[in-house]
Order: structure tokens, then sequence, then C-alpha cells
């Protein structure tokens, strides 16, 4: 069982994790302290980018489910149970984070489990009949938005039915994605993803100026504008990344990102703790998530000195494969018996 912690790491998804959980403190910290102290700057943040971290997450999410049954196929029977057993441990986190996390929160691990029952179906599916059902899925939740009305109340079910077509859209993007390989050859794919870059970037553009032409923003322009964020700011860090000097200077970002599932979770816990610190000492909403991020990248830098994994994402591996997996690495271990 050893062999199953025995995998090669696609650092670039480590730094994506990383950069999503920066955007998601950035938004969930104006909502639950920015009644108490937020800035202009932080305001203008918030209405830019609420929303467009979590399709970034679910997208990581789906190619996480590609990387693990892919994994386990080589290495274990009965999968398609362990993956029952992961996508089980994570809905109870989320039923539990759910408890105590600050109001305004939105947890997405219960999001994860239950449309991971979904993609379970797909995953024998061959990855052109699963990119297709992702163009497909994308479109749903486009065609369902712009057909809600322009003014008054909107169609709960057309509402409904977008929602979970646009976070299906972007797991299956992500698996879609692992079975074409494309994180593991990333690198050296440069004018791909520029081209692409551009595309979005026209298509973002597009959409601001007919934003302002129009009196009423129709929700199918929120929905293709939340695309193309998250299609912008990932397409960016991929090309970023291209550069081994800004790899290095991102590297924090590598490490929070590593341990994404914990500090996912910490940061819900950091919140309650400033929130109760601000009703005494009042602080800029904004420079407490700068003192969050701060707090945990230093941790995990710290965590992963001495452990390959995270306490959390060690816990989910226990209950998924009900075996106990060594955390601790080898060379601390022998250091300190060495003392």
């Amino acid at each position: 069982m050893n062999k199953l912690n025995s995998y090669t790491r696609i650092d670039i998804m480590d730094y994506l994790r990383g950069f999503a959980l920066l955007g998601v403190l950035l938004v969930n910290s104006y909502q639950v302290l920015g009644g108490f102290s937020s800035s202009e700057l932080h305001d203008k943040l918030y209405f830019i980018f609420n929303g467009k971290f979590f399709p970034i997450l679910f997208f990581l999410f789906g190619f996480g489910c590609y990387l693990f049954m892919n994994r386990s196929k080589q290495k274990v029977n009965n999968r398609y149970l362990l993956f029952l057993r992961r996508i089980s441990f994570l809905f109870v986190l989320g039923l539990i984070h759910t408890f105590y996390a600050p109001p305004g929160i939105n947890d997405v691990l219960m999001f994860y489990a239950v449309l991971g029952l979904f993609i379970i179906m797909f995953f024998k599916r061959k990855e052109w009949t699963n990119l297709l059902l992702t163009i497909t899925l994308i479109a749903l939740s486009i065609v369902t938005a712009f057909s809600q009305p322009y003014y008054g109340e909107r169609i709960v079910w057309l509402e409904l039915l977008s929602t979970i077509s646009k976070w299906l859209s972007f797991m299956m993007l992500g698996f879609t994605m692992g079975q074409f390989k494309f994180f593991e050859k990333v690198y050296g794919k440069l004018k791909y993803i520029s081209i692409f870059l551009i595309f979005n970037i026209c298509t973002y553009v597009t959409l601001f100026y007919v934003k302002r032409v129009i009196d009423i923003t129709p929700a199918g322009i929120e929905v293709l504008e939340g695309y193309t964020v998250a299609f912008i700011m990932t397409s960016s860090l991929l090309i970023i990344l291209q550069w081994d000097k800004a790899k290095v200077i991102l590297t924090p970002l590598k490490f929070y990102g590593q341990m994404s599932l914990t500090n996912y979770l910490a940061q819900s816990a950091l919140l309650i703790v400033f929130s109760i610190i601000i009703g005494f000492t009042p602080i800029n909403s904004l420079i407490v998530c700068f003192i969050i991020h701060a707090i945990l990248i230093t941790f995990s830098i710290v965590w992963l000195r001495y452990f390959k994994m995270g306490p959390v994402e060690w816990l989910l591996r226990y209950f998924t494969y009900w075996s106990k997996i060594p955390n601790r690495k080898k060379s601390v271990r022998n250091d300190l018996e060495s003392v």
C-alpha cells in the first residue's frame, strides 16, 4: 500500500490550487469581514472576482478525479469503491465545514462529492466523447442562463440547470484534460495557450462593452463572463509558469496549493478568529486576508519540510484506502532518531 503514495506530483497543479486559494479567501474575507471594516480596493476586487475562482477549483477537482482513477487502476482493485469512499469523506468534511464556517461562505466540498457521482459514469469513456459532453454542458449552462427573463424573478429550474451544468462542465473539462494528458505535457505548449488566452481576452472585452450598452445584464452574459475570466486567469498563470524564474518566485504558492484541502478548511477557521479580533480592534478586511495567507503559507512550508502531505490530505488518503500511509519524510525521521 505504500506504493499508493509513490507517484510524481504534477507541480503546476499545485501552483493553480494555491492561486485559487488566494482568490477564494479574497472573496470570503470580504463576505465575512467586509461589513466590519473594508476598503474601497477590497470592494472593487470583490465585485470583480466574486465567483471567479471557484471554477478553477472545480476544474482541478475534475483533473484530480482523473489522476486518482488512473493511478488506482494501475495499483489496486475496486477503484470505484475507493472513489466512493473518497467523495464520501469529502462530503462529511464539507458538512462539518458548513456547520463551523462563518455566514456568507459557501462550502464546495459537498458539491465536489455530489457532482463526483455524475462523472463516475464517464470514467471509461474516450477523451473525445468526454470533450463533446463538456462542450455540451458549457452550451447548456449558457443557453439556459440566456433563457431567463430580463426583468422580474428568475425561473428556478432554469437557474438550477444552468448552475449544475456550469460546475459539471468545469469538472468534466478537468477530467478530460487529464485524459488528453495536457498538464503532463503543458511545458512547450506556449503557442496554443497564448492563442486561447487572446481569444478569451477578446471575448471578455466584448462582453464588457455589451454590458455598458444594455440596461439589464442577461444572466447568460454573467455565465459567459465567469467562463472567460476563469480561462484568462488559468491561461495567464500557465504562461507565467513556463519560465523557471517565475516558478522559483511563486514556490510559496506551490506549497500553499499542495495542502489545498487543509488550507481551505483553515481559512474559514482563521476568519472566525479574526472576526472576533475585529470586534475589539478594527482591522481592514483586505489586510486580514493578507495576514491569513501569510500564516497558512508559512505553515504549509514548515509542515511540508517534515511531512509528505497536509494533515487533512493524509486523513483523506487514510479513509480512502483504509490503511495507514506513512506521512513523515524519511530523512527527517532519521535525523530525529539520531538526536
